[in-house]
C-alpha cells in the first residue's frame, strides 16, 4: 500500500487542495498542514500535542478548532472524487470515553464494546460505502445531546437519530436512497420519518421474534366488511417455505425471501431468511423497499459492518476518543476531523490502486510513514543534506519505512 510514497505525497497534496478549496485562505492553509500532521502524531491527540508537532501555537489550534467547519461538504467532495459510485449510506452510533462533569452531552450510552451502559459522550456517524470497493468513508458525525437535554425536549434517543436523518436526507440522497442501520433501528419512530420526511428506504435487522404476517392475495369474499389483508402470524421458527421462498445457498446458510407485513413498523417489508443448515438458527433482514431484490438487501446489510471497521480505525489510530475540549464546536470538529482523516488515507492510499492490485488497507502504517517522514525531514532540513545522491537518497526512503507492517 506504501510501496509508491513519492506519489502518495504528491496524491494527498492534489486531494486536499480540491476539497479545500472553497474555504477561506486561513482555513485552507490550516487544514492542509492538519491532515498530513494528524497522521504524524504519536500518543494522544490534544492541543498541546499538535502544537509540540505541528507549525501553530496551542492557542492556535484551540481557536481553529472553535471555527464552524462543514466537514458533511469536504466529505462529499473526497467521497465523489475517490469512490466508484455505486453506494449505500449507514448509520451508527457509536459510544465516546470522556471523564469529567462540564463537558455538553455527557451522559450514560451505550457501549458496543462493553455491553452496557456507560458514562461518556456518543456521536452518531453517517458513512457512505463504497459497493465496489466494500469500504466505508466517513460523511459526517453528530453529537447526541444528553439524556437530560433529551428528556427536557421531550424526546427519545431513537426520535433524535431520525430527526438527524431527516435534516441530512438531501446529502444523503446525493448517494443513495438507500440507509443500512443495525436492529435497534427496526422501529416505528425512525422507520416512518425517515420514509415519509427523508424519503429513503431503510435496511435493518429485525428480532428474532418479529411480529410478522403473511399477506393475503386469494380472493376476497363479496359483499361489505374490510379486505382480508393478512393469511396469518409468520413463526419464524417454521416459516412457510411456500410463501417466504428459497433465494439461494451456500456452504453455511439457507436463504428465503418474501414479502410480509410488520405489526411493529405498521408496513410491509421484504425480509430475507438466513437459514443456518448445521445448528438451525436464523436472522431475519428486512427492506422498506418490497421491490429491491433480496440480494442487495444481504449485501448491502452485510456491507454495514464496514462503518464499524472506520469508527474502529478512528478510536485506534486516529484519536477519535481523546479530545478534551468542552466546547461543542470543539468536540464536532475533532470528532470529524479523526474519521476524515482516515477516509483521507483510504482514498490516497487505498482506493487509488488499482483494485487487482489493492493490499489490506492499514491506518496504522499511513501513520508510521508520516511520522518518519516527519522527524526525518527535520533531520536533514536541519543538516542541510541533499537528496541529489543517490546513496542519501536511498538511506532517506530506509528511514520513511522503519516500523512499517506487512499486509
Amino acid at each position: 500500500m506504501l510501496n509508491n510514497h513519492s506519489n502518495a505525497f504528491k496524491h494527498v497534496s492534489y486531494v486536499l487542495n480540491t476539497i479545500l478549496q472553497k474555504l477561506s485562505k486561513p482555513q485552507f492553509k490550516f487544514l492542509s498542514t492538519l491532515f498530513p500532521l494528524w497522521w504524524s502524531i504519536s500518543g494522544r491527540y490534544n492541543f498541546f500535542q499538535m502544537s509540540r508537532y505541528g507549525n501553530y501555537h496551542e492557542q492556535s489550534y484551540r481557536l481553529q478548532f472553535e471555527k464552524e467547519t462543514d466537514f458533511g461538504a469536504l466529505n462529499t467532495e473526497l467521497i465523489k472524487q475517490s469512490c466508484s459510485g455505486k453506494y449505500i449510506v449507514a448509520f451508527d452510533p457509536s459510544h465516546i470515553r470522556k471523564s469529567g462533569k462540564h463537558t455538553p452531552g455527557m451522559g450514560k450510552f451505550w457501549s458496543g464494546k462493553d455491553q452496557c451502559a456507560k458514562k461518556g459522550l456518543e456521536i452518531g456517524v453517517l458513512s457512505v460505502i463504497d459497493v465496489e470497493a466494500a469500504t466505508a468513508m466517513s460523511l459526517e458525525a453528530k453529537q447526541t445531546p444528553s439524556p437530560a437535554v433529551l428528556k427536557a425536549g421531550k424526546k427519545t434517543l431513537v426520535t433524535h437519530y431520525a430527526e438527524y436523518i431527516v435534516s441530512k436526507a438531501s446529502v444523503i440522497k446525493q448517494f443513495s436512497s438507500y440507509l443500512v442501520a443495525d436492529g435497534y433501528f427496526a422501529k416505528k419512530d425512525f422507520i416512518k420519518p425517515v420514509m415519509e420526511e427523508g424519503k429513503l428506504h431503510v435496511i435493518t435487522k429485525l428480532r428474532d421474534d418479529a411480529n410478522l404476517r403473511y399477506l393475503y392475495n386469494g380472493p376476497q369474499k363479496p359483499g361489505k366488511g374490510r379486505s382480508k389483508l393478512h393469511n396469518g402470524k409468520v413463526d419464524l421458527k417454521k416459516i412457510d417455505k411456500r410463501q417466504i421462498k428459497l433465494i439461494g445457498q451456500d456452504d453455511e446458510y439457507a436463504y428465503y425471501s418474501g414479502v410480509v407485513y410488520s405489526i411493529t413498523l405498521k408496513m410491509k417489508v421484504r425480509i430475507v431468511y438466513m437459514e443456518s443448515k448445521q445448528t438451525k438458527r436464523y436472522s431475519v433482514l428486512a427492506g422498506t423497499d418490497i421491490n429491491q431484490q433480496a440480494k442487495d438487501i444481504l449485501q448491502y446489510y452485510h456491507l454495514r459492518f464496514q462503518i464499524e471497521f472506520l469508527i474502529r480505525d478512528a478510536k485506534q489510530h486516529a484519536g477519535l476518543e481523546d479530545c478534551q475540549a468542552r466546547s461543542e464546536n470543539k468536540l464536532y470538529f475533532h470528532f470529524n476531523m479523526a474519521l476524515s482523516s482516515v477516509s483521507l488515507g483510504k482514498a490516497v492510499f487505498y482506493l487509488s490502486t488499482p483494485k487487482h492490485k489493492r493490499e489490506a488497507f492499514s491506518m496504522i502504517n499511513i501513520k508510521l510513514l508520516y511520522h518518519n517522514k516527519l522527524i526525518v525531514d527535520t533531520i536533514f532540513s536541519n543538516l542541510n543534506i541533499e537528496l541529489s545522491c543517490k546513496k542519501i537518497k536511498s538511506l532517506y526512503h530506509q528511514c520513511l519505512y522503519i516500523g512499517a507492517l506487512a499486509a
